[in-house]
C-alpha cells in the first residue's frame, strides 16, 4: 500500500522541478514584461508566482508554528505573509532566490514527516481568525494542489507571451513500478 508520505515526497520534487522549469522558462524576460496585467486573477506572471509562494509561506508558517519542526526553522528568513502585501517579491530575482530556499526547506519538511504525524490533527487559524482543525497529511495534499492549480494559471500567461514551458505532468516524475 502506497504511503501518504511517498505521495507527498512525490509532491514536493514536483513542486520544485515545476518552480524551476518556470525560472528557467522565465530567466532573461523583463520585470516589466512579467509584472505586466494580463487581466487574470492575480494581474500579471509574477503576481501568480507571488500569490503561490505566499500561500506556501503562510501555510509553512501556520505549521511551524503549530508544530515547531526543526527543517521549518529557517522560515525566519523570510517575510510573514500579509494580505496587504500580496507581492512580497517585486521582482523576479528576488523571487527566484526565495523561491529555490523555499522548495529545498519544503522537500527537507516533508521528507521528514511520517505516517503518524501526517494522521494527526492540525490546528492552525486564518488570517482573519477563523480556527480550524485538520488531518495535518490532507492539508499537505492542499498544499501541493493549490501549488500546481496557480501553476497552470502561471502556464496560461505564459503562453500569450509565446513562452513554452514544456511538459508539466506529474506523471513524468512517477517513477517505474
Amino acid at each position: 500500500m502506497l504511503k501518504l508520505s511517498t505521495h507527498l515526497q512525490l509532491m514536493a520534487q514536483y513542486n520544485q522541478w515545476m518552480n524551476d522549469k518556470f525560472i528557467a522558462a522565465l530567466e532573461g524576460q523583463s520585470d516589466e514584461i512579467l509584472s505586466k496585467d494580463s487581466g487574470a486573477f492575480f494581474g500579471s506572471i509574477l503576481g501568480t508566482l507571488n500569490h503561490i509562494i505566499t500561500a506556501d509561506l503562510a501555510w509553512l508558517w501556520r505549521m511551524k508554528t503549530a508544530l515547531e519542526p526543526v527543517e521549518l526553522a529557517s522560515l525566519g528568513e523570510f517575510p510573514i505573509p500579509s494580505l496587504n502585501e500580496p507581492n512580497m517579491f517585486a521582482n523576479f530575482a528576488n523571487y527566484t532566490l526565495a523561491r529555490q530556499k523555499l522548495d529545498r526547506i519544503i522537500i527537507s519538511f516533508i521528507g521528514n514527516l511520517d505516517e503518524e504525524i501526517l494522521a494527526a490533527p492540525f490546528n492552525y487559524a486564518r488570517a482573519n481568525g477563523e480556527k480550524y482543525r485538520k488531518i495535518l497529511g490532507l492539508v499537505l495534499c492542499h498544499f501541493f494542489n493549490h501549488q500546481t492549480h496557480h501553476r497552470g494559471q502561471a502556464t496560461t500567461l505564459l503562453s500569450q507571451i509565446s513562452i513554452d514551458i514544456g511538459p508539466t505532468d506529474l506523471n513524468i516524475l512517477v517513477p517505474e513500478a
